[in-house]
């Protein structure tokens, strides 16, 4: 089939393109409008008692305390296995989430096993208002605190003898994430070059399907 062709087509059914452009477009503005979101990552690290979590010795690579770590996020995921993930690098975003919580754990691991090497809570918040992810994050810390102290309470009456957890520096920081202008431009190109190329398709098919209907319908009658 030639250029000629499928542009002859597209001329003849131009209501088929033009349908697929203004879906195309209507798409794009709705994804043009989109004031992003607001992302906070917060990393909660437990230590031995009286111990400073950026020492060498703050035990956060101690079995027992990593795998008190691991307790306190599974119930703050309501008893679920908690999230773990193979990169700092993944943010919540990033799969397409817009508001959401997840609460999870460093994983050193490979792809068939998991190893836990720091006694670290990471706390991912995505929200579409800063106030939504700011009043989310305060809570979720707290939460962790309380998690803490309880499933210590029973066993140690002297709070200093308590695993201490602790908010890491510049890990509380909210960011807003958005999308760039000449990002969206290209985007919003590709989207419509797409729209072209769906709707010639769909032209040159509804072309075809009516010429070969066309004899039937203009043989004689007897």
């Amino acid at each position: 089939m030639s250029f000629l062709t499928v542009a002859g087509a597209m001329v003849r059914r131009w209501y088929v393109v033009l349908v697929a452009v203004l879906c195309a477009s209507a798409v794009g503005y709705i994804w043009m409008r989109d004031g992003g979101c607001y992302s906070a990552a917060t990393t909660v690290s437990f230590t031995l008692p009286a111990r400073a979590a950026l020492l060498p010795d703050s035990g956060r690579d101690d079995a027992s305390v990593i795998a008190f770590a691991g307790s306190v996020a599974g119930e703050i995921n309501g008893g679920r296995e908690p999230a773990t993930y193979a990169s700092n690098d993944a943010p919540l975003y990033g799969v397409g989430i817009r508001q959401g919580l997840l609460v999870a754990i460093p994983n050193t691991g490979g792809q068939w096993s998991a190893m836990f090497s720091r006694a670290d809570i990471e706390i991912q918040i995505v929200g579409r208002s800063r106030e939504w992810v700011e009043r989310t994050q305060r809570e979720t810390i707290q939460k962790v605190f309380e998690v803490s102290r309880q499933r210590q309470g029973a066993a140690y009456t002297d709070p200093q003898k308590y695993i201490t957890p602790t908010v890491m520096p510049l890990t509380g920081g909210i960011q807003q994430v958005t999308v760039g202008r000449p990002a969206q431009l290209m985007a919003f190109s590709a989207l419509l070059a797409a729209a072209l190329l769906a709707g010639g398709c769909g032209a040159v098919i509804l072309d075809r399907g009516l010429a070969g209907r066309r004899p039937h319908d203009e043989r004689p009658a007897p």
